[in-house]
This record gives C-alpha cells, sequence and structure tokens, in this order.
C-alpha cells in the first residue's frame, strides 16, 4: 500500500514537471526556465499531499496533490518564478510543523498572526491605496457634488474613507465569487485566459464545501481565520481579485475540490452521484485539451501583447 501510494505520487509529480515544460516551451514568460522555482513548486506539491492526508485522508491527499499538478494557477507563477510561491512553501512548511506539535489554540493563533504580520511586510505592498483611478473617481465626485446643493451632504459621504471602504468591502466580496477561481474572469499574471481550476471541478467543490461546513469541528473553527488572514493581500491589492496573492489559499481550495471528488467516487454507485461524477471528468477533459490547445496557439500572442502594453 505504502509503495503504491509512493509509486502514484512520483506519478503526480512528473505530471506536473511535464505541464510546466509544456508551459514554458510556447509561452516564455521569463527568458530561462528557473529550475529551483520548479523544485519549489514540487515540495509544495508534496508538502500540500502530507498536509491534507494528515488532516483527511490518503486518497484526498492524493487528489489534492494531482489539482495542484494539472492547475494553471500554480503552474503559471511557478514558471514566472512569482515570490508569493515561496511565500506559500513556507506556510506549507509552518502549519505543517503545527501539525506535528501539540500546541493550544491561543500560541496557535499568535503564532499564525505573526506569520501573516512578517509576510504582509516583506512581501505585500498595500497597493489599493495607491490606485490613481480610485483617487481620481473620488474627485470626480467631490467635483460634482461641489456643484449642486448637496455640498454639505457630499462632504460627508463623498470622501475617500467612505469611498475606500467600499471599495474593500467589494473587493472581499469578490474573493469569495467562484468566477473568480472556475473561469477567467482574473487573468493570470495580468495577460492569461487559462482559468485558475476548471470550471468543471466546481461540480465536486460544492459538495466538498457542504462537508466541510456539515462536519467541521465547532471546537476548532479557530483554524479557519488564518484563511481570512491569507485573503489580505488580494483584498488589499489595486488589482483585486489578485491570483499571484490569492494561490496562498489555492491548497484550500483543492483539498475542497479534492474532498468532493473523494465524496463521489464513494458514492459512484448511487445513479445521481455517478452522472455527476462522470459530467465532472468530462467537463474538465475537454477543458483541459482545450486549455492545452489555447496554451500552444493564443496565450503567447496575449503574453507578447500585454508586454507591448507595459
Amino acid at each position: 500500500m505504502i509503495r503504491m501510494g509512493s509509486l502514484q505520487l512520483i506519478f503526480i509529480l512528473l505530471i506536473s514537471l511535464l505541464f510546466r515544460l509544456v508551459v514554458n516551451y510556447f509561452i516564455p514568460i521569463t527568458q530561462q526556465i528557473n529550475l529551483f522555482v520548479i523544485f519549489i513548486g514540487m515540495v509544495n506539491l508534496i508538502l500540500v499531499f502530507i498536509i491534507i492526508r494528515r488532516l483527511i485522508n490518503f486518497k484526498v491527499g492524493l487528489l489534492s496533490s494531482l489539482l495542484y499538478a494539472i492547475s494553471p494557477w500554480t503552474a503559471y507563477l511557478e514558471i514566472a518564478a512569482n515570490p508569493y510561491i515561496f511565500l506559500l512553501t513556507f506556510l506549507l512548511i509552518f502549519f505543517l510543523g503545527i501539525q506535528f506539535f501539540s500546541i493550544n489554540k491561543k500560541i496557535y493563533l499568535l503564532l499564525t498572526l505573526l506569520v501573516i504580520v512578517v509576510y504582509i511586510d516583506i512581501f505585500n505592498q498595500f497597493t489599493v491605496f495607491s490606485d490613481i483611478g480610485l483617487l481620481n473617481s473620488v474627485n470626480e465626485y467631490r467635483g460634482e457634488t461641489n456643484q449642486s446643493v448637496f455640498d454639505p451632504i457630499g462632504k460627508i459621504i463623498e470622501n475617500k474613507y467612505i469611498y475606500f471602504s467600499e471599495h474593500i468591502l467589494f473587493n472581499v466580496l469578490k474573493q469569495f465569487t467562484p468566477s473568480t477561481y472556475f473561469s477567467n474572469q482574473a487573468h493570470l499574471l495580468g495577460f492569461s485566459f487559462s482559468p485558475p481550476i476548471y470550471l468543471g471541478f466546481i461540480i465536486p467543490f460544492m459538495f466538498g464545501l457542504i462537508k466541510l461546513i456539515k462536519f467541521f469541528p465547532k471546537n476548532r473553527k479557530y483554524h479557519l481565520l488564518p484563511f481570512f488572514f491569507l485573503l489580505l493581500p488580494s483584498i488589499f491589492s489595486k488589482n483585486s481579485p489578485d491570483l499571484s496573492r490569492l494561490v496562498l489559499i489555492a491548497p484550500i481550495v483543492f483539498a475542497i475540490v479534492a474532498s468532493g471528488i473523494w465524496e463521489l467516487i464513494l458514492n459512484y454507485k448511487r445513479k445521481k452521484y455517478a452522472f455527476l461524477l462522470l459530467l465532472t471528468i468530462f467537463i474538465v477533459g475537454i477543458q483541459f485539451a482545450i486549455t492545452l490547445v489555447d496554451i500552444a496557439i493564443r496565450e503567447p500572442i496575449r503574453l507578447q501583447m500585454f508586454l507591448g502594453q507595459k
């Protein structure tokens, strides 16, 4: 069993490597592929497998690592040597360390908060506050109200604090929109039309999410707090939702999808579950093939157009 599991994980690692080599061959995001970053990606894949295996089970761990391997989300960012890939490695190692040691919830939360503060200080800039477009919008609205009888009211409701608060709230909501993760609405690295996660996986995602909500222990609700902290870099980005920063929660999304897939597999003998599982495989298979063709034909053109606009 252990040997078979090791062979399966090695096979997934080979799939991950092959997919990244294919992407890098057709899309020269960088002049030369950074093998060290690819290695870090492999480390992330293994860490995702180990953590999910310990939290849920072996099969879900394998499925989560497979999703990491074939996702354009992680592949593009690794090839581009995005700094958040390294940060993801650090956070996965940090979380794995917490799993191995018995730590009470107060210390756990303090350590998590410390990690979040450190990575925000090192990697993240709250670029939303320097967004010229937002500042111009506030000035435009203030100029319009100044010329009307509502000028006194405008000074209260049309100011940068309220406007930025509304914008931040809107950004928060966008982090929880399925289209952010299962469509190409938010472009990877600013140019790619490849979806972070293939649309067909939204079916098992819903099953996995329901299962998580239903069976998550009430005495461990505090484990959800770090998840919201991990959203902060994207929320406060002027390009929110920023998939480069949201990659920090990618393992969580993969685990939810994998849990849903495993739920469908376990109930395969029931017609409804069998239909949904086959539908998922069909949609993902078609979309994966289309994505590979798109990477080979259209993505290089989009990258050149994006670079030309910069």
